[in-house]
């Protein structure tokens, strides 16, 4: 994998070590659950991600509920949704660990 790739690859571990201290309370979250969520729900969430209390509002005003949510790309959240770098990455960073969650309830232990 090229360091200029724009998509990390399918195998690329996530340090969850490291995000789950960077971004509390995603880690007690289940990707099952949150595909459920209402719009409301989603823009509460993303007020609780450290530097985004005021991206919530651009999620409501978006009508982003808990499928579209785990459904946006960094480029969705940066180029369409207008949200700056910084919490973008954040709120990207949330959207994977809880797939990955996703993921790994479906898997065998």
């Amino acid at each position: 994998m090229s360091a200029m790739t724009p998509y990390p690859a399918k195998e690329l571990p996530l340090c969850w070590d490291q995000h789950v201290k960077l971004l509390p309370g995603v880690a007690s979250l289940k990707g099952s659950d949150i595909s459920k969520w209402t719009i409301d729900q989603v823009a509460d969430f993303v007020k609780t991600l450290p530097g985004c209390e005021e991206m919530g509002n651009v999620f409501k005003d978006e009508q982003i509920d808990g499928e579209a949510f785990l459904l946006l790309t960094q480029a969705d959240i940066v180029k369409i949704m207008n949200i700056k770098l910084g919490p973008a990455v954040k709120i990207y960073n949330s959207i994977l660990i809880l797939k990955n969650e996703n993921m790994n309830e479906g898997a065998p232990a």
